[in-house]
C-alpha cells in the first residue's frame, strides 16, 4: 500500500497530466472541453457559411441572369472552393508558410470570368449570347474596361486578409497544443538528483510513519528547482502566443462571408448604373456586339428556392471563442507558476511552515526560499545542488511560439473589422457600399436551397427543374481528432493554473 502510494505522489509530481486525468474524472474540466472543440467548430463553421454564401450568390445571379445563370456557375464555385482551400485547418508544420491561395487573385478572375455575361445583361441580351471570340476579347479587355469599378480589389484585399487571419488563428491553436504536450515530456525527464529530490519530498515522511504533507517553503523550493526551471524559460514566449491568440480570436472572416453576395451586387450595381461609360469603353476595345441566337423555350423565372431568402444562418462558435480566449488569456503566467501551483495542491504541501515534513523530521522548515522557479535563481536554491543544464527542446519550443506569435501580429492589422465576427447572424444581409443590391431584404431564403416552384426552367436546351445547391461535407476524422486531442490537452495543462 505504501509503495503504491509513493508511485502515485511521484508520478503526479513528474506529470501535470494525471491532475489534468483527475480533474476531469471529477467532471471540473473547463466548460469549453467539449467534444467538438474549439479548432473543429470554428473551421466547420467557416466552412458551411462558406456553402451558404456560395447558395445565396447563386440564388443572386439567378435572379438576375435567368436563363444565363447557369454559365457563372463554374466561375462561383472555383472563387469559393479557393475561400475553402484557404480556411481549411492545416497542420502546425506549415506555420509561417504562404497560404495555398491569394484571395485577390481568385477574386479578380472571377469578376473577368462573369463579365461576359454581366455585359451581356447590360445590354439586355435575353435571347442571345456572345460568341465565343467576342467573350474572349471582353475578358481581355478587363483591365482596360474595370466593368466593377475598385469593387472587386476591396473586396479581395478584405476576403484577403480576413480569410488569411482566421488561417493562422486555426494554426497557432494547433501549435499551442503541441508546445504544450512537448513541454509535458520535458517535464517528465527529470535527473536522478531531482528524482529522488521529489520522491524525499512526497513520500518519506510516510516511510518514517509520518502521515503529515510536506512545508510549503520546502516544496516550492523542490520544485521550482526540478519542475519549473525545466521550462520557465517558456514563460515570455508562451505570454506573447497568448496575448496574440486573444487579440487574433476575432477575426472577421464571419462577416466577410456573409457580406459577399452583397458586394457582388454592388459590383454588378456600378456596370448597370454606368452603362453608357462601359459600352463606349467595350466597343473601344473589343467592336460592336457579336452574338448568336440561344434556344429559350420558356419564360425565364426565378428557380426554386429563390422567392425565399434570410440571413446566413450557420451560427457562429463565438461562445466558445469567447471562453476560450478568455480562458487562455488567464494562462499567461502558465510556465512561470507551473511550480507553485502544483504546491498549492492540498496533497503536497500544508499552507505554513511549521509542523509539517521539512525533508528530515516533522517540524519547521527554516531554509531561504528560492525567489523564482529561474535558471538563474537555482544557484541559490538550498535544496538543489546540481544546476541542470537548460533542455535544448525548450529553446526550440520558444522559437517555435515566437514564430507563431509573430504570425499572429502580422495579422493584428487587419482587424479593424474585428468586432464583426461576433456580432452572429445579425451581418445577416448588411452589405458595405452605396450601390443597389439586387436581394429582396424583406423576402426569406433558406440556404439548403428548399422552396415552393412549380414548372420547368430551359437554359439553352438543357431544363433545370431546381436551383442548383451547395452543402458542406464533413471535416476529415483525422483533422477532427487531431483538433480534439491537441484542444484537450490545452484545457487540462489551463484547468489546472486556473483551478
Amino acid at each position: 500500500m505504501l509503495v503504491g502510494w509513493m508511485r502515485l505522489q511521484m508520478f503526479r509530481v513528474n506529470s501535470y497530466l494525471e491532475i489534468c486525468d483527475e480533474a476531469l474524472i471529477h467532471g471540473a474540466a473547463p466548460a469549453f472541453q467539449q467534444d467538438n472543440t474549439v479548432l473543429h467548430r470554428t473551421a466547420e463553421h467557416l466552412t458551411a457559411l462558406s456553402y451558404q454564401s456560395q447558395n445565396k450568390t447563386s440564388v443572386l445571379f439567378s435572379q438576375l441572369y435567368r436563363s444565363h445563370a447557369s454559365r457563372t456557375h463554374v466561375h462561383l464555385s472555383a472563387l469559393y472552393d479557393d475561400i475553402r482551400l484557404l480556411i481549411r485547418p492545416g497542420r502546425d508544420d506549415e506555420l509561417g508558410s504562404p497560404p495555398p491561395k491569394d484571395m485577390r487573385v481568385s477574386t479578380k478572375k472571377f469578376f473577368r470570368d462573369v463579365f461576359p455575361v454581366a455585359y451581356q445583361n447590360v445590354l439586355r441580351l435575353d435571347s442571345k449570347q456572345f460568341t465565343p471570340e467576342y467573350e474572349a476579347c471582353l475578358q481581355d479587355a478587363y483591365e482596360a474596361v474595370q466593368p466593377f469599378g475598385d469593387v472587386p480589389q476591396q473586396l479581395g484585399a478584405s476576403m484577403s486578409r480576413s480569410l488569411e487571419s482566421a488561417r493562422a488563428l486555426l494554426q497557432v491553436i494547433s501549435v499551442g497544443a503541441s508546445a504544450l504536450t512537448a513541454s509535458e515530456q520535458v517535464l517528465s525527464n527529470a535527473d536522478e538528483e531531482c528524482g529522488n529530490k521529489l520522491l524525499l519530498m512526497g513520500g518519506c515522511s510516510r516511510c518514517k510513519g509520518h502521515d503529515v504533507s510536506p512545508c510549503r517553503n520546502y516544496c516550492l523550493n523542490v520544485a521550482r528547482g526540478c519542475i519549473g526551471s525545466l521550462v520557465v524559460e517558456l514563460d515570455a514566449p508562451w505570454a506573447g502566443y497568448v496575448e496574440g491568440v486573444e487579440r487574433l480570436a476575432r477575426a472577421d472572416a464571419d462577416a466577410e462571408l456573409r457580406s459577399l453576395d452583397a458586394r457582388v451586387s454592388e459590383a454588378i450595381m456600378h456596370a448597370l448604373e454606368n452603362h453608357v461609360i462601359l459600352e463606349k469603353k467595350v466597343r473601344q476595345e473589343c467592336g460592336p456586339p457579336s452574338t448568336i441566337d440561344v434556344s429559350n423555350s420558356t419564360s425565364p423565372r426565378s428557380p426554386p428556392g429563390a422567392s425565399r431568402r434570410d440571413a446566413l444562418r450557420a451560427p457562429p462558435p463565438d461562445t466558445e471563442l469567447l471562453q476560450f480566449a478568455a480562458t487562455l488569456a488567464s494562462s499567461k503566467k502558465l510556465f512561470a507558476s507551473l511550480s507553485d501551483r502544483l504546491c498549492d495542491e492540498p496533497d503536497f504541501a500544508i499552507e505554513g511552515n511549521e509542523r509539517c515534513w521539512n525533508g528530515e523530521t516533522i517540524g519547521e522548515y527554516t531554509k531561504a526560499l528560492v525567489a523564482s522557479a529561474s535558471i538563474s535563481d537555482q544557484k541559490y536554491n538550498p535544496e538543489i545542488t546540481k544546476m541542470s543544464t537548460q533542455d535544448s527542446r525548450v529553446a526550440a519550443l520558444g522559437d517555435r511560439l515566437r514564430q507563431a506569435r509573430q504570425l499572429l501580429v502580422s495579422h493584428w492589422g487587419s482587424m479593424t473589422a474585428a468586432e464583426s465576427f461576433m456580432q452572429g447572424d445579425e451581418a445577416g444581409d448588411e452589405g458595405s457600399g452605396s450601390g443597389r443590391s439586387y436581394t429582396d431584404d424583406d423576402a426569406t431564403y433558406d440556404a439548403e436551397g428548399s422552396g415552393e416552384g412549380s414548372g420547368d426552367e430551359f437554359v439553352g436546351s438543357r431544363r433545370e427543374d431546381e436551383e442548383t445547391t451547395y452543402s458542406a461535407p464533413p471535416l476529415p476524422t483525422s483533422t477532427a481528432s487531431l483538433a480534439t486531442a491537441s484542444i484537450s490537452f490545452i484545457s487540462c495543462v489551463i484547468f489546472v493554473i486556473l483551478t
